[in-house]
């Protein structure tokens, strides 16, 4: 792959995405987790290009639990 004109940096960032890849799926797989059917995604296609995979809104200031 070096050879090939790859750089380290790159190889490092594919084996990054490779593994968490992996885990999502075994996570996925475990929990019983669904991908939802095409029409489903089709629908909801419109709503996540306006608002894109962030969160909606973040609390200002997230509570200590182990302060309660």
């Amino acid at each position: 792959m070096l050879s090939a004109g790859v750089s380290e940096g790159a190889l490092v960032d594919a084996i990054h995405v490779a593994a968490l890849f992996s885990m999502i799926v075994r996570l996925a797989d475990s929990l019983g987790w669904a991908v939802p059917s095409g029409e489903a995604l089709a629908a909801r296609a419109p709503a996540m290009l306006e608002s894109g995979y962030g969160l909606l809104s973040l609390p200002s200031e997230t509570p200590d639990p182990l302060e309660a």
